[in-house]
């Protein structure tokens, strides 16, 4: 064994001793993140008074909510929106396109290898000024492998993988939100298309009643007992109801449109299903919502804020790496031979070691203002968390007021109902008698009507806001989890 070999390693082995020293004492430049504390600041209860209806000191609000319902076919719809949502399915690519940045971002802690194979023929003619040369040909054949490592030094890469791992949370977040979005939208779409159904039974009821007080009114116009009057308004106010059936038709249909995308389905797939009416659900008795600081652990926008601010904070430590030294590892070992025969000769073989220093001493002034774009990506990134933050706690007390305020409207418009109903018993009975024209059971029946048409638009809304406190609560997402991500 030649002498020789060891003695070349040396530089290469102290080299190696050095910078490996250096690696272990290495720091990471840039700020160190650290969450922000706005739970301190959130109230620890609601600004809207309560009562009876919602519960601040429940542990959680309910998660699968729409079950609450008693709707099969809803929560059918919302595990197939789920599972088919296009916008759901968006979101579960940029996940996977946040992971893969995220690998790309830790490449530069192993070292990198490339093998090269190559095989030249150089020569010249004979027709040269030298007389002696008649012309020659020379050949190379070389097989070489490199390999290069960037050692972090000052946190360059560690900084780069938490922005890549903080970005790859938030893209987890905002599939949660749009998870929570379309839950919302579907159960939202559904219950439209439901009170519609019953707003259109009112009115066919209405038309119902209507036509019977024209046939009378008309037996009545015959025997002489009832004016033409009486009857142009009767049949009058019996058109105006059938009127609203058509403009009902099309709002029943546009809904059941509406909802059909929502499960990534054409619009008219689900008419056949949807045709059927079905009964609005009764609001529950109480509703467990939790603490206002419970919104900021739950809602997924908010999370999706944090985890953004985190990344731009890891930025700002990337930006501030580009100032110092890069030492690189560059080292390569191969063969190289006039012939292939000859690469399996001991004589053909070839290495090389270079430690690499580069340190960008003057660039116009590009590196300190990309440190000053990170931060001010990151002062953006702190306000709109501020702005997130605020305005989920300004969704949930809006959608709490106003559930609540609905219920009190639809127990009052429930009880109008019973005594407009009790009006028209009255007012018939008083035109039978002939103590009351037959004005006052035209007005009775219409006012009867419009009465009715309130209660389902309140009913209606009271179920839309409470489906809109659920989704400003940040309740939902948790359900379909099947894994972490």
């Amino acid at each position: 064994m030649s002498l020789a070999a060891p003695y070349r390693s040396r530089p290469f082995a102290f080299a190696l001793a050095i910078l490996a020293g250096l690696a272990a004492t290495a720091c990471t430049v840039g700020p160190d993140y650290v969450a922000p504390h706005t739970e301190s600041e959130t109230t620890a209860d609601w600004a809207t008074p309560l009562g009876s209806r919602a519960d601040s000191q429940a542990s959680a609000i309910d998660l699968a909510w729409w079950q609450r319902f008693e709707d099969p076919l809803l929560t059918d719809y919302i595990e197939r929106a789920i599972a088919e949502n296009p916008g759901i399915e968006a979101a579960r690519a940029r996940i996977e396109g946040a992971r893969a940045a995220r690998g790309e971002s830790r490449a530069p802690w192993l070292p990198s290898l490339d093998a090269e194979a190559r095989r030249s023929r150089e020569g010249t003619s004979g027709a040269t000024s030298n007389p002696n040369n008649s012309g020659n040909t020379r050949s190379s054949n070389s097989g070489i492998l490199s390999a290069s490592w960037e050692l972090d030094f000052f946190g360059r890469t560690r900084r780069a993988v938490e922005a890549a791992d903080a970005r790859l949370d938030r893209a987890v977040e905002d599939r949660r939100t749009l998870v929570l979005a379309t839950v919302a939208e579907v159960a939202r779409a559904y219950h439209e298309i439901r009170g519609t159904q019953k707003q259109i039974a009112i009115t066919q009821k209405n038309v119902e009643l209507q036509t019977r007080t024209v046939e009378l009114v008309e037996n009545l116009f015959a025997s002489g007992e009832a004016s033409e009057f009486d009857l142009s308004r009767a049949r009058g106010q019996l058109q105006v109801t059938r009127a609203r059936l058509p403009d009902l038709d099309a709002e029943l249909l546009a809904g059941i449109y509406r909802l059909g995308p929502l499960l990534g389905q054409a619009p008219g797939t689900l008419r056949e299903e949807m045709i059927q009416p079905h009964s609005l659900p009764s609001p529950p008795e109480l509703i467990p919502i939790g603490a206002p600081s419970e919104i900021l652990r739950r809602r997924p926008d908010i999370r999706s804020a944090e985890r953004e601010l985190a990344a731009t904070n890891a930025d700002i430590g990337v930006a501030t790496a580009e100032l110092f030294p890069r030492f690189t590892l560059l080292g390569n070992v191969g063969r190289i031979a006039a012939s292939s025969r000859d690469l399996n000769s001991s004589l053909a073989d070839s290495y090389g070691f270079t430690q690499l220093v580069d340190w960008p001493i003057f660039q116009g002034g590009a590196l300190r203002a990309r440190i000053s774009l990170s931060e001010a990506a990151a002062q953006m990134a702190t306000a709109n968390y501020e702005a997130t933050v605020l305005a989920a706690l300004a969704d949930a007390e809006t959608a709490l007021v106003r559930y609540l305020r609905k219920l009190d409207t639809r127990a009052a418009l429930a009880d109008a109902v019973e005594n407009r109903q009790r009006s028209v018993e009255l007012a018939r009975a008083l035109f039978d008698a002939g103590e009351e024209d037959f004005l006052a059971v035209l007005d009775a029946e219409r006012e009867l009507l419009a009465t009715e048409n309130e209660l389902v638009l309140s009913e209606t809304n009271s179920i839309l806001n409470l489906i809109t406190l659920y989704a400003a609560l940040g309740g939902g997402w948790e359900v379909f989890e099947a894994s972490p991500e």
